[in-house]
Formats: C-alpha cells, structure tokens, sequence
C-alpha cells in the first residue's frame, strides 16, 4: 500500500478458478485458483463526508444514499467502520477493470470490490492487516448478510498468482459469530479448516483462458446443487472426494515441474465434472466450450458450467503463465 498527499490505495485481483468448481462449496474442501492481469483498485482520501465513486456506474454516491448499485459497498463500509471504531470520513474511489461495456466475465468482481476497500480503508486508518484478516472481514460481512458460497473469489483476489484455497467449516464458524459480539474476537479466532496459501508453480504450462459470451448466473448453479445433494448422496461423496484428491495432485504436479501430469490431471477434474453433470442435471459445457476445448491437449471450464470462462491448457517453452482473452468465443 502507498501513502502519498493522504491518499492511501488497495488492491484485489480478478480471480479464475483452476480446479474445484461446485466441491468447494462443501467444509474443508479444495481449491485452485489463479488472479487475472484485471484488477480493481480503491483510493480513500480525508473528505468532509463519505462519499463513494466507481468506474463501474460512473457516479458519485453518499454513505446513505439510497442506489442498489451501491448497497452491498455501503454496507461493507459501515461494517468496517464499527471494525475500525472510527468516525473518520472519506471519499472512497473504486477503479474496475474486472467488467467492460457492461459485460460480465465472471472473474469475481463482487468479492474483489470488497477486499480492495478493506485493504485501502485500514490502510487510511493505519491498522495493520494480513491477507487472512481481509479474507475473514470480507466472509463475515457476507455472512452476516446472507450472501453465501465458498468465498474462494474472495481468497483468490487477495494477492497475484496462484492460490490454494480449503475452505472454513461453516457450522462451527456460525457457532463463533453466534457466541461472540465483538467483530475483533470473531476475526481474531482460529476459522476451522481455512487454508490460503500461495503456490509458485515450476511446470511450464501456458493456460488460455477465453470468454465464452455467455453470462451464467452461479447463484442458480449453487440452487441446483444444494436441491440435488439429499437425493444423490453417495454420487455427491464421490464428486467431492474425487475433487479434492485432483485438486492437491494438481498442485504438487505444478509445484514439482511434470507438465504431462498437469495435463492429465486437468483432463480427470474435467471428467470429473462430466460425472457431477450426470446426475445433477447442472449444465457443464456448451458446444462451443467442447469444441474449445478440443484444440488444446488439456482444458476444462473455469468455475460455474455452461459459460463464463473456458481454459484450454498446453505446454509452455516458458514459465508458467495465463493468457486471458475477453474477445467473445
């Protein structure tokens, strides 16, 4: 973070999911997850009154005025005042490269907005912070308004690269939230099961990751695999299971180097996912994604099915790298 003339900044980045789609939304559950060279950034400077602006809608709003557009930022920022236990005010700037002319690409703006003002609001207030402290403010504000899911675009914004993400046991966090009024206490306990560690990757593979022009909406997705998992248990176990076993295999193939079993390993969280399709009824691939995919000896879909991100992966005479392309497939 840099301080210059009172204006203070923070960072998050767009995020792509690389391996644990749908089982991440289960306790302890494992994911990979890569950032995005898009990224949003937030500038808090002193102002008289707290005001609001981004990119995104091109307006300027008050703490309390009332625009759906803002509610959730609103929200976020009243929570971290009582956080903080300040009165300061603020102007607030948010620049957001994560959407263009209006189109959603699905690399996680909603999570990334929040951990770039947490990051540039305690930053302007000089309280130290470290990436699982934003992770933890940025989930239980969610929370605390119903806004539900695995988080992992809120672990993946935090810092550039590649992260390893296992997520939280809800219940016994519900149990903290519940028994503890202070939102410090609550932050400051150990979170049960959660995991963010960054992974440096030695295989030269080169991920290119498309747009596919088509908006999928993960809330219904989510809907659609928590109606299935009474009736389709032990199929769910396995999905699960089969998930996070790829999901570590991937990351110790990537960290030691063996780019064929990268390959591979995409290919089985593909027809993993193929399997989860099979008796969820949640779409997977459409037409073009197959035909994508097709011409790369690896790939897959990046998060929610039908839509969104397609990955095709191959080998790389370089580093590992990501090359994202937003021109519609």
């Amino acid at each position: 973070m840099e301080q210059k003339n009172n204006i203070v900044h923070g960072v998050a980045f767009g995020k792509l999911y690389l391996a644990g789609e749908y089982a991440i939304l289960e306790d302890y559950s494992k994911a990979l997850l890569t950032s995005v060279p898009q990224k949003i950034v937030t500038t808090v400077e002193p102002s008289e009154k707290t005001t609001i602006f981004d990119t995104l809608h091109n307006i300027t709003v008050d703490l309390y005025e009332d625009n759906k557009n803002f509610t959730m930022i609103q929200q976020f920022i009243l929570f971290l005042n009582k956080y903080t236990n300040s009165e300061k005010t603020y102007s607030i700037k948010i620049y957001n490269e994560l959407h263009s002319n209006n189109k959603k690409y699905g690399l996680g703006s909603s999570g990334a907005v929040l951990v770039s003002i947490a990051k540039a609001i305690l930053t302007f207030e000089k309280i130290p912070f470290d990436n699982e402290t934003i992770f933890k403010l940025v989930t239980l504000n969610n929370l605390t308004h119903n806004i539900s899911g695995s988080m992992g675009d809120v672990a993946a914004s935090l810092n550039e690269g590649l992260t390893f993400y296992q997520k939280f046991n809800a219940s016994k966090l519900n149990y903290i939230i519940t028994s503890k009024d202070d939102i410090k206490e609550i932050i400051n306990s150990p979170w049960d099961g959660l995991i963010i560690k960054p992974i440096y990757p030695k295989a030269k593979i080169t991920i290119f990751a498309r747009w596919t022009g088509e908006v999928v909406d993960t809330k219904e997705h989510v809907k659609l695999w928590k109606e299935n998992k009474e009736n389709y248990s032990t199929e769910y176990v396995t999905f699960v299971s089969t998930s996070n076993k790829l999901v570590e295999q991937l990351v110790d193939e990537l960290e030691s180097g063996n780019e064929s079993f990268v390959l591979n390993t995409i290919n089985k969280l593909r027809e993993n996912l193929h399997y989860l399709e099979s008796f969820s009824n949640i779409p997977m691939e459409t037409t073009a994604m197959k035909n994508y995919i097709a011409s790369y000896p690896a790939g897959k879909q990046s998060g929610s099915g039908s839509g969104d991100i397609v990955l095709g992966f191959n080998r790389s005479n370089d580093n590992f790298q990501l090359q994202l392309n937003l021109e519609q497939l």
